[in-house]
């Protein structure tokens, strides 16, 4: 056959515990593994498949097709539940392979092989590459479980389950991802059964390898110039989000072992002590500022939040006096057994791998980067707009040290500004990402340079979008709206819809939506708004209509199912509401404001606990103490207006007000307080004409 390059389905099985049933009972384990050969080699046959290799208890095989593989992979599993059964997890991914006589090899290879170790016996786990060739064979259904970071696999793989009645298919919520040193066994040892969750040990692990950037930075023509300060870092406190009160000294523990580790042997000369950046915080003095008081070049923040048993921990390292995100990453724990000690155990040599590679690419490289610069700056470019365009945050925190990483490049460059921008404002407008205040003057700070360096039409309406949404400045928005909005609009929402929907204009969004739907035909956005301008404006007959053509088409749509699961509810469809709730619930896992205010409701509608209902309104008021983006005080509001506690709700309708929310530009449309306007409730017009509307 000789050696040749072609695009294949790659699959990987492996049987779990097979070498814990060969000590517990060789025969079983031999007539395990002959009927597994047996289903097999028969199965593969069938589906035109090769087999490359056998591994002891495990399998890689080929396929021309996708279709082939997944077909083949349900065969099997289907196979392996009859008596006696056989634990085998599956995985598969497609990508371009260099084929020889008895081996192939590639990066598609590694990642199949990743994909299949952080799966479950009885299941098909693939990559979006493959899930992207079963779009159009209705026969197939498929589940979205996370995206992973693979050891080795330089872009995130959104990983998802096969459905099927005969197939075990995890959870999303329930189901924890393996973090990319967790799983990142090399092919001749991936068999092994010794695979174990990343815990909180883990970070000791990344954070040791993170110092490497360091090095690789001080190298760099870095606008600090005193190398003490390239090998200076504070630790702010992490954040404890989870509203669990307990898990404060769980923070405490994680921000002291974060110090330690950095202080020990890692390369920093200086570590600021806890007392010491505290009391800065104390003073609320800003991030830049207390850099420059403290004497250090970076600032590692930290965020614990937590739904269900996961447990997500957010790290975000800055170059503190430039105030540029270098790196970020989430890594999740269930709570238990703690393997800390056993990854420092095995660390030192991976730490010394990735710092001396560090090493060694940057001195290799740094001419070719002189020559190469305007090329990886468009490459880091399309990279990071494309990870901006899924919207969601674990996106958008990768997108981040990409924009950044675009500046240092290109510092007069202006679409690296616009990218944190743009990241700044929908963290804060749509999901609350972000601080509130952070991100108002980030988001400011970025556009206004991006303008000054290149105003372009994007960032006029960006300019615009800041105005209304962040400082409900109407005055500027009703002037410079006609001159925006004749432009095409632009794929970050249908902004002009909701502006008119918002302030009552309905036959207006609905002119501005069509307009949106017919440049991104795709989008449920534009629907989304057209048909909540149908239910505002009362024609609930063409809501309910449209609904019934586009629930089913953007069910996966964050911002479609955001939204119209808000008119279903207010339009006591119940049944579509709570379908919706579960899909965000099952998608969307950060506890987005909107999300909780809808937990809550339905918690409500189901006649759940009384406790449980105020366990889950606990996480949306430690949202609004905490300062965060989303609106938290609006929808508590909302949830008991929806209740009828209007006094409680008025209390924080007017601490949303005090805010500036976003959802506050709801006020005077919002379906819940019409009752409200209508009988011109004192509390009510009170904060109605405090808002200024236009004419």
């Amino acid at each position: 056959m000789g050696i040749q390059r072609k695009l294949t389905a790659i699959m990987f099985t492996d049987v779990q515990g097979y070498t814990a049933i060969m000590h517990e009972d060789e025969q079983r384990a031999l007539t395990l593994r002959s009927r597994h050969r047996k289903l097999f080699n028969e199965l593969t046959e069938k589906h035109r498949g090769t087999v490359v290799q056998y591994f002891g208890d495990g399998t890689l095989t080929v396929f021309d097709s996708a279709l082939d593989a997944v077909e083949c992979a349900l065969e099997l599993q289907k196979a392996f539940r009859q008596a006696p059964v056989i634990p085998v997890r599956i995985g598969i991914h497609m990508g371009d392979i260099v084929l020889s006589e008895d081996d192939i090899m590639g990066d598609a290879v590694n990642v199949a092989s990743r994909i299949e170790s952080v799966g479950v016996p009885g299941s098909v786990f693939f990559s979006d590459h493959v899930n992207d060739q079963l779009r159009s064979h209705k026969k197939f259904e498929t589940r979205f479980l996370d995206v992973f970071h693979f050891k080795n696999v330089k872009e995130p793989v959104p990983v998802y389950a096969l459905v099927d009645d005969q197939l075990v298919v995890p959870d999303r919520k329930a189901y924890v991802k393996t973090k990319s040193h967790s799983n990142g066994k090399g092919i001749g040892n991936r068999f092994s059964n010794n695979r174990k969750m990343l815990q909180w040990g883990g970070l000791v692990l990344l954070l040791c390898i993170l110092a490497g950037l360091y090095f690789t930075l001080a190298k760099k023509e870095l606008p600090i110039a005193d190398d003490a300060l390239l090998r200076s870092i504070a630790v702010l406190p992490v954040q404890n989000l989870t509203g669990i009160s307990e898990n404060d000294v769980l923070c405490e523990t994680i921000t002291d072992d974060l110090i330690g580790q950095l202080s020990d042997g890692v390369g920093m000369i200086k570590v600021v002590p806890k007392s010491l950046i505290k009391d800065y915080l104390d003073q609320g003095e800003p991030m830049q500022k207390m850099a420059a008081a403290l004497n250090v070049g970076y600032i590692l923040e930290g965020a614990l939040h937590h739904s269900d048993s996961l447990y997500n921990l957010d790290l975000r390292l800055a170059d503190a006096l430039e105030r540029m995100y270098l790196w970020s990453e989430r890594y999740d724990h269930v709570s238990g057994e703690n393997i800390a000690t056993t990854l420092q155990s095995q660390a030192s040599g991976a730490i010394a791998s990735e710092l001396n590679a560090h090493y060694r690419n940057q001195e290799k490289n740094n001419a070719q980067n002189l020559a190469m610069d305007n090329k990886n700056v468009n490459e880091l470019l399309a990279r990071a707009d494309a990870l901006t365009d899924k919207m969601d945050k674990k996106s958008m925190y990768q997108a981040m040290p990409l924009y950044q990483k675009v500046i240092q490049l290109e510092p007069n460059r202006a679409e690296g500004y616009m990218g944190l921008a743009r990241i700044y404002t929908i963290g804060r407008m749509i999901w609350g990402f972000f601080k509130q205040e952070e991100s108002r003057t980030r988001a400011a700070d970025y556009l206004g340079k991006s303008i000054a360096l290149k105003p372009t039409l994007e960032a006029s309406q960006y300019l615009l979008v800041s105005k209304f949404f962040f400082e409900h400045d109407f005055e500027y928005s009703e002037e410079h709206l006609s001159l925006v909005a004749i432009l095409p609009p632009f794929p970050d929402g249908a902004f002009y819809s909701v502006y008119n929907n918002m302030l009552g204009r309905f036959d207006e969004s609905i002119h501005y939506a069509e307009n949106y739907i017919d440049r991104f035909p795709d989008a449920g956005n534009g629907f989304a708004q057209m048909i909540r301008a149908y239910f505002l404006v009362g024609d609930w007959a063409k809501a309910d209509s449209l609904m019934n053509r586009c629930d089913s088409r953007f069910k996966h749509d964050l911002f479609y199912t955001r939204d119209v699961a808000m008119v279903h509810l207010n339009m006591g469809n119940l049944d579509s509401f709570r379908e919706m709730n579960d899909i965000l619930k099952t998608n969307f896992l950060d506890n987005a404001a909107v999300h909780l205010y809808y937990d809550a409701i339905e918690m409500h509608l189901d006649g759940t606990d009384p406790n449980k209902i105020k366990e889950k309104l606990g996480l949306l008021e430690d949202q609004y103490n905490m300062g965060m983006s989303g609106s938290p005080a609006w929808f508590l509001a909302m949830y008991h207006f929806y209740i009828k506690d209007d006094e409680t709700g008025f209390q924080w309708l007017q601490k949303s007000f005090d805010r500036k929310d976003v959802e506050m530009l709801w006020l005077k449309t919002e379906y819940i307080l019409q009752r409200f306007k209508k009988a011109q409730d004192p509390r009510y017009m009170a904060l109605f004409n405090q808002m200024h509307w236009p004419e």
